[in-house]
């Protein structure tokens, strides 16, 4: 990349426990900056001077209090009856270290200090909060917009405009505090954005974030400077060749959807396979991935000889056209952009000749998109792994207290049949889970009685029964008698029981029925069988 040497004036404070601390522009000594649409990350140096005067920043950087820095980089030289637009920011100091220059033994008793070299690490809000966010939560009848909401925190400002954070779910979980789960709640962001076809955006400006639908780029468009650019490359991406295929699994309804793609060369094939019982969700799984397919437009990257007068940061409209200067035969003149990513580098030279800025060796670039692209960029992210296992225990609305009879409930929109287990760890909230075998065959018709242990498995916005986690009372029988029994019914005086047990090492078998005091038996045992009807008084 190619780099100049140029006035600037970075003026930079840092917040620290209320306190405001101002470095001087011309102490900076070095800056790199990389912005991007949906955040920054920076880094900067300067010296605080100790000969003559106290470092009253020492004692604040080494507490552990959170350090907000504000920054206004410009360039110092600016021509008559210009108007200037500087780059402002205001970000999270995430990593600090300096080091010292000394003067030992200038006399036999005396030590000089004479000054430290500061460097601070700072992203956007977001990316130093959020990176380090790993809950684990349940909402239950919610919405997405609700869950995010509740773990944004008062240092990050977003604003939705995203008609899916409006859908209400019976289930919504977070997975992030699970032991085989290494994504933060950014990660989980992120995740959500590209795989349900979003837009997360920043805006430096206002350190505002946003969740929409489609992309908003800046209303107003600022034309670049032709006498500030060294060099334009215009760069196609790599054109996708396969065919995108959703296919449910489902067996009463398997069904294939493919995704339009006149780039195609078959059979090279992307599939994304699940199970969909309800037809709508099939339906919505196709819109949803036919929207994801795009096709990436031309970009074009941007070095700089000059820095600019009037910044440009990401998501700021631009053009080609303000200045005659712009070649008429160039390719990009007629086409409108919008800044994707700005990049600047500064290392001081020397002290400039105007107070209060130096003189600084600087790499400066863009990277713009057509204003047509639909392909969002975001940071590369760790998908979060679902299930997150938790104990609950199942509802039944029916019957006494002491009674374990089994309920399902219908949706009234799917006619769906579903459980209801009380999770206790989440003030014991209910979630639905499938009404099904699991791991039974169909043979088998067992439902889930009350108040049974079972462990829950949460998915992003579903949850399911995976086992049980005990017997019911009366179930289990001891060991001496090496036996197994099958107890059926929804109390203990009202049931039916298969019982095998071994009696002086041999097997016997009983089937018994009890109902209040009425109790019948079968029992096979050795050498004799017992037909037995009770009615207790």
């Amino acid at each position: 990349m190619m780099s100049f040497t140029e006035d600037l004036t970075i003026t930079l404070s840092l917040k620290i426990a209320g306190t405001i601390y101002k470095i001087p522009a011309s102490d900076v000594k070095s800056l790199e900056l990389d912005l991007h649409t949906y955040g920054f990350n920076g880094e900067i140096s300067f010296i605080i001077a100790c000969e003559e005067s106290v470092d009253t920043l020492l004692p604040a950087i080494r507490q552990d209090d959170l350090i907000e820095i504000l920054l206004q980089v410009e360039t110092a030289r600016i021509p008559p009856k210009a108007i200037s637009i500087p780059l402002n920011l205001s970000g999270l100091v995430t990593l600090r270290s300096f080091s010292e220059q000394t003067l030992t033994n200038v006399l036999p008793t005396q030590t000089l200090m004479l000054n430290r070299h500061y460097h601070l690490e700072f992203a956007d809000p977001a990316q130093v909060l959020w990176k380090q966010h790993h809950p684990c939560d349940l909402f239950t009848d919610s919405t997405l917009q609700t869950l995010i909401a509740a773990h944004c925190g008062e240092k990050i400002d977003l604003t939705y405009d995203w008609e899916i954070l409006q859908v209400e779910h019976p289930v919504l979980s977070l997975s992030l505090g699970a032991p085989t789960n290494h994504a933060s709640f950014y990660d989980y962001i992120i995740w959500l954005v590209d795989t349900h076809n979003g837009v997360f955006s920043y805006d430096l400006t206002t350190n505002q974030y946003s969740l929409t639908a489609t992309k908003n780029s800046s209303s107003e468009t600022r034309s670049l400077d032709p006498f500030e650019v060294a060099k334009l490359k215009t760069e196609f991406p790599e054109v996708l060749r396969y065919q995108a295929n959703v296919l449910n699994a489902y067996v009463d309804t398997p069904k294939t959807t493919n995704v339009d793609n006149e780039q195609l060369i078959a059979p090279i094939r992307r599939d994304h396979i699940d199970r969909y019982p309800i037809a709508s969700n099939m339906q919505a799984r196709g819109t949803l991935e036919t929207a994801r397919f795009k096709q990436r437009l031309h970009e074009v990257s941007v070095e700089y000889q000059k820095f600019q007068l009037k910044v440009t940061p990401p998501n700021q409209s631009v053009d080609f056209l303000g200045s005659p200067a712009w070649n008429a035969s160039l390719f990009n003149q007629d086409k409108s952009y919008c800044v994707r990513e700005w990049h600047l580098s500064a290392y001081w030279q020397k002290q400039g000749d105007i107070p209060n800025h130096s003189i600084y060796e600087i790499e400066h670039s863009l990277k713009l998109e057509s204003s047509e692209e639909l392909w969002v960029d975001l940071p590369i992210y760790t998908q979060p792994v679902y299930p997150v296992f938790v104990e609950g225990k199942l509802v039944c609305e029916q019957g006494e207290e002491t009674e374990t009879p089994y309920q399902f409930y219908t949706d009234t929109n799917t006619s769906i049949d579903y459980y209801l287990v009380s999770i206790p760890l989440w003030e014991n909230k209910q979630v639905r889970t499938s009404f099904q075998p699991n791991m039974d065959t169909g043979q088998f018709y067992f439902p889930r009685y009350k108040k049974a242990k079972v462990l829950v498995g949460l998915n992003f916005d579903n949850a399911f029964i995976d086992r049980f986690l005990d017997w019911e009372n009366g179930a289990a029988l001891p060991q001496d008698s090496q036996g197994n029994q099958l107890v059926m019914g929804k109390s203990t005086t009202s049931k039916n029981i298969i019982k095998h047990t071994y009696v002086d090492s041999k097997p016997d078998l009983q089937i018994e029925r009890t109902e209040e005091k009425d109790t019948e038996l079968l029992q096979f045992s050795d050498g004799y069988i017992i037909l037995r009807t009770q009615l207790e008084e």
